[in-house]
Formats: C-alpha cells, structure tokens, sequence
C-alpha cells in the first residue's frame, strides 16, 4: 500500500528537509504541498491524503486555523514544528504524532510506522444509534471512588468524580476537564485510568478517558476512527485501537 502524504509547512527549507527524509521510504508519495492556508483549504479536500504534516506555525496563521476550517475527515494528522507548547492541544484534535523540528530519520521513521498501523486498521465502527441505544443499558459503578486531588499554587484541591466529563493526556500531565473549569494533574494517563473503574470512565484513546454516562453521541470519521460528543458539547476522538474500552455491541466487527 502506497502511503499518500501532504504536506502544509510555510517555510521552503523546512519543507525540502522533509521530502528528503521522506523520499528514503519507497512506499510513500507526496500528493500535496502548500505553504499558506488558503493553498491548503483549497488543495487538501480533494487530494485524497492518507496523512497530513503539518506546521504549527503558518504566516499570521496556525495548523489549527486549518483545522477549523477543513471539513472531515481530515486526513490523518501529524503536527511537525518548533513549538513544542502546543502538543496538549495536537493531541486533543487527535494526532498521531507531534515532532519537534529538528528532527531525525529514525524519528520521522517511528512516527511513519504509527501512520502505517492505524491505516492498516480500517474496519467500521458502529452507527450512532447503536452507542445511544447500549449507552442507555450501560451499568452504573456500585461503589463510589475517592475524589482526584491535586497541588494547585501551592495548594490542596479536591476535584470530585462525578463533576469530571472527560480527561486529556499528554505525557506526565493530564488535563480534568470539568463542566466549570478544567485542573492541570502531574500524572500520566495510564495511572489514572488504573484507579477508575473501567465502566464509568472509557479509555477511547491513548490521549482520552471519557465518563460514560457524559457521551451524546458518535459520529464516525475516516480510517475507522470515530468522534464522541458530550453532553456539554464538548468533541472528543475515539481510535479505533481502544475499541475494547466501549461496552459490547460498541466495538467494530
């Protein structure tokens, strides 16, 4: 299978740099190049693209502004830039990667073998009326965990379970998202999902926990990914690698 990239990088360099490390893998080819927005906006809808690099960075605008503005699917992402402040927000749009420029052959490697795995992986998700339909069967936890706590300037704060929508990781941080505000836990996702029980909060990505009882509704999206909407509107991705996580009848056949 021929890996069909674009690329959307604002600076020539930086984007003849990539071409030549990517043109050391024989099973890829570059469909699209741009170097603006607007460039982007009217090329990568019908460029058909497996994957997106993409820059943080573009003139006076961001990959994000792309984002907002490109209708889905979208390709699969991969943020390649300078910055790297801004990897919690590439993780909530669901990237697969986020390089830091500089970055090396065996890194740029790595991240086209994940590219690779989550293409492999295509089969469909279920329709939205099947989450409704099981999301309203789904059991309650019979016992009550203890509150999250966590050091917030210097002090103590109590964040209960039951006002928790949905977390966000990324590395040894999580974000707790809640209905008023949201609390930044020195903490990797993995710990935290160890202390909760599995039916309450769903593990749908390597980046996401979502409490059951807050999902509305799914829409499927491109390579057998999907998106959850909460109940407070809130988007989140769910990969198709932690189909386990969702109760039977939710997962792809």
């Amino acid at each position: 299978m021929t890996l069909r990239l674009a690329i959307v990088e604002d600076e020539a360099p930086a984007r003849a740099r990539l071409r030549r490390l990517l043109a050391e893998h024989a099973d890829l080819e570059v469909v699209l190049e741009a170097d603006t927005l607007p460039a982007a906006l009217a090329s990568l809808p019908g460029a058909n693209a497996d994957a997106l690099f993409l820059d943080i960075a573009l003139g006076e605008s961001t990959g994000f502004d792309l984002l907002d503005q490109l209708p889905p699917p979208w390709p699969l992402l991969v943020f390649a830039t300078a910055y790297h402040e801004h990897a919690l927000r590439a993780f909530e749009v669901a990237a697969v990667d986020y390089l830091l420029k500089p970055f090396d052959a065996p890194r740029l490697a790595a991240t086209l073998d994940r590219l690779r795995a989550r293409l492999a992986d295509t089969d469909p998700l279920p329709a939205e009326e099947d989450l409704r339909r099981l999301q309203a069967a789904m059991p309650t936890p019979a016992f009550n965990p203890p509150p999250l706590v966590i050091t917030e300037r210097g002090q103590r704060v109590v964040v209960p379970l039951d006002e928790v929508t949905h977390l966000v990781g990324s590395g040894n941080y999580v974000e707790l998202h809640t209905p008023q505000r949201s609390y930044l836990m020195r903490a990797t996702l993995t710990q935290l999902a160890s202390r909760l029980h599995p039916a309450q909060f769903l593990r749908v990505h390597r980046s996401y926990l979502v409490r059951a009882d807050q999902i509305a509704a799914l829409t499927p999206r491109g390579h057998g990914d999907a998106e959850l909407t909460l109940r407070d509107g809130t988007t989140v991705m769910v990969s198709r690698r932690y189909r386990e996580a969702l109760p039977e009848g939710l997962r792809g056949r």
